[in-house]
C-alpha cells in the first residue's frame, strides 16, 4: 500500500487557496497532467519540487508532510487490519486521501477506536481480577462449600421421613447456620462489587509502578546524577561485594530521594503502589551506582551493546545490564530498549515498556515470543527477529536463567530476561538480523491478535 498523504494534502491546500491545477503547475513548471498524477498519488514527490510546491501554496515543508501526519497514517493502517475492518472491505490505499481531505473525521475515527481499546483493557484486566482475585476466589469456594451443606443436609431431610425428631432439629439448626453464613458470604460480595473505588479502579498496583516508569521512559535523571557520584566509593572485589556496598549506599545515601520521588508522583494512588514504587526505585538506584550511565552510553556503544559482554565488563548479571540499557536516555545517539522478564508460568513480572510494544501485564503473552522458548535452552543468549500484526517489526534476545540455589536434587526455577529493539534500532547493534534472517509472525495475546490460523491460539480474540 502506498503509504503517502501528500497528493491529497496538495490538492486540498490548492482548492483551499483557490488556485487552480493548471496554475499551481505553471508556477512549478511541471505539467497539469503530472500534477494530477502527484495528487492522486500516482507519482511521488520530494526534494526540490517539493520545495517548490510548498512555496506556491504558502506552507512550510513539515505542515505538508509532517510527522503527526505520517503518525496518523501509521494508526489507521493498524486499524483497518481489524478483523471487523477487514470483514467490511475498508479502502486501505486510500487511507492518505482520507487524512488529507478530512481531518476532523480522522480525529473522530482515531478517538473511537482508542475509546474501544480502553474499554477493552479494562474488560481483560477485570476479567483477570475476576479469574484471579484472591478474595472472590475463596469467597465462592467458600459459599460453594457450605451450598453443599445445606443440600447435603436437606436431602437426608427429605428422604429419611422417619428421623427422630431430635435429629431432624439438628439438620434444621445445621442449615440455619449455613444459611445465615450465607448471607453474609452474600452480603460481602456485593459490598466487595458494590465499593465505588473498586468500580473506577482498573489498575493494579504494578499498573501503577508501570505508568511511573512508562511517564520517565524508564530514566530517572535526579537518581542517576547521586548514584555517578557514589559510584567511586565502591570497593574493589568480587561482584557480590561490591553489589552489597551499593545497596548499603543507596540505603544511606540514596533512600531520602527515592521517597521524594515517590510521594511527588501522584499516577501513584494506593499505599501498596507507592511501597512498590519505593522498592524498585532503590533497586534502580542500586543498578545506577553499579552501571554509572555516563560510562554505560560509551562502552555500550563501543561494544554494540552486547549484554554478555557489558555484564562481564562491569561486573554484573545479564538482568541488571538489560534494566540499565532500557534506562538509556532517549536520543538520536541511543538505541531505545524494552526490558521484560518473566517467569516459567509465562507472567510477566518485570516490565521496562518500549514505546509501540504494548505487553499485557496480566495473562500470557504470545506463546511464540522468544522470551519462553529460551527457557529450553537455559544460559544461551537468543535472538528473534519478529514482525506483529500491525506490520511493526522488533528484535527480541532473551536468556533464562536459574534463580535459585544450585545442587543436586534441587528443582530449577528459570526467569528469563528479554531486552527489546524495534528494527530501526537493532541496525546499531550485534543484535542486528541479517537480510537471512526471516520474520517470525508473532502477537502480543491471544485475546488482541487477530491471526485466526495460529497453531497455539488457546481463545478468540476480544475483537471478534
Amino acid at each position: 500500500m502506498k503509504r503517502n498523504i501528500l497528493g491529497p494534502r496538495i490538492r486540498e491546500r490548492r482548492r483551499e487557496i483557490g488556485v487552480t491545477q493548471a496554475d499551481l503547475a505553471r508556477q512549478v513548471e511541471i505539467s497539469a497532467s503530472y500534477l494530477n498524477l502527484i495528487e492522486h498519488n500516482k507519482r511521488d514527490i520530494g526534494g526540490t519540487l517539493l520545495r517548490k510546491v510548498a512555496n506556491a501554496l504558502d506552507l512550510r515543508l513539515d505542515q505538508l508532510d509532517g510527522a503527526a501526519d505520517r503518525r496518523l497514517l501509521e494508526t489507521l493502517e493498524e486499524i483497518a487490519q481489524n478483523p471487523e475492518m477487514l470483514a467490511l472491505g475498508i479502502e486501505e490505499q486510500r487511507i492518505g486521501e482520507l487524512i488529507g481531505r478530512f481531518p476532523g473525521w480522522v480525529r473522530g475515527i482515531l478517538a473511537l477506536s482508542r475509546s474501544e481499546r480502553q474499554a477493552t483493557n479494562t474488560a481483560q484486566i477485570l476479567s483477570d481480577r475476576l479469574n484471579h482475585d484472591p478474595f472472590l476466589g475463596e469467597t465462592v469456594h467458600t459459599m460453594l462449600t457450605r451450598i453443599a451443606s445445606l443440600y447435603s443436609a436437606s436431602e437426608i431431610i427429605d428422604q429419611y421421613p422417619e428421623i427422630e425428631t431430635a435429629e431432624r432439629d439438628r439438620f434444621y439448626a445445621i442449615m440455619h447456620e449455613e444459611s445465615q453464613h450465607l448471607c453474609k458470604l452474600g452480603d460481602a460480595l456485593a459490598s466487595y462489587f458494590d465499593n465505588a473505588a473498586w468500580a473506577r479502579r482498573t489498575l493494579t498496583p504494578l499498573d501503577e509502578v508501570d505508568a511511573l516508569f512508562d511517564k520517565r521512559q524508564n530514566h530517572f535523571a535526579e537518581i542517576e546524577r547521586r548514584a555517578e557520584q557514589l559510584h567511586s566509593k565502591l570497593p574493589e572485589g568480587r561482584a557480590a561485594t561490591r553489589f552489597s556496598a551499593a545497596q548499603l549506599l543507596v540505603n544511606k545515601q540514596l533512600d531520602k530521594l527515592v521517597r521524594k520521588i515517590v510521594s511527588a508522583e501522584v499516577q501513584l494512588e494506593t499505599d501498596v503502589a507507592r511501597a512498590r514504587s519505593h522498592e524498585i526505585l532503590l533497586r534502580y538506584a542500586v543498578g545506577a551506582v553499579l552501571v554509572p550511565m555516563g560510562f554505560l552510553g560509551q562502552r555500550a556503544s563501543e561494544l554494540k551493546y552486547d549484554l554478555e559482554m557489558l555484564s562481564d565488563d562491569f561486573g554484573v548479571d545479564f538482568q541488571l545490564i538489560g534494566e540499565r540499557l532500557s534506562a538509556l536516555p532517549a536520543g538520536v545517539e541511543n538505541p531505545r530498549f524494552g526490558f521484560y522478564q518473566a517467569n516459567a508460568s509465562g507472567n510477566i513480572t518485570l516490565s521496562r515498556n518500549l514505546p509501540g510494544l504494548l505487553v499485557p501485564r496480566y495473562g500470557s503473552s504470545c506463546p511464540l515470543w522468544i522470551l519462553y522458548r529460551a527457557q529450553q535452552t537455559p544460559n544461551a543468549v537468543l535472538r528473534q527477529h519478529v514482525q506483529l500484526p500491525s506490520g511493526e517489526g522488533f528484535v527480541f534476545v532473551a536468556r533464562a536463567a536459574n534463580s535459585d540455589s544450585v545442587g543436586f536434587g534441587r528443582a530449577r526455577h528459570y526467569l528469563t530476561d528479554m531486552c527489546v529493539l524495534s528494527d530501526e534500532d537493532a541496525r546499531h547493534t550485534v543484535y542486528a538480523p541479517d537480510r537471512a534472517t526471516a520474520f517470525e509472525p508473532v502477537g502480543l495475546s491471544c485475546r488482541t491478535c487477530p491471526r485466526r490460523n495460529c497453531a497455539h491460539r488457546v481463545v478468540d480474540p476480544l475483537t471478534g
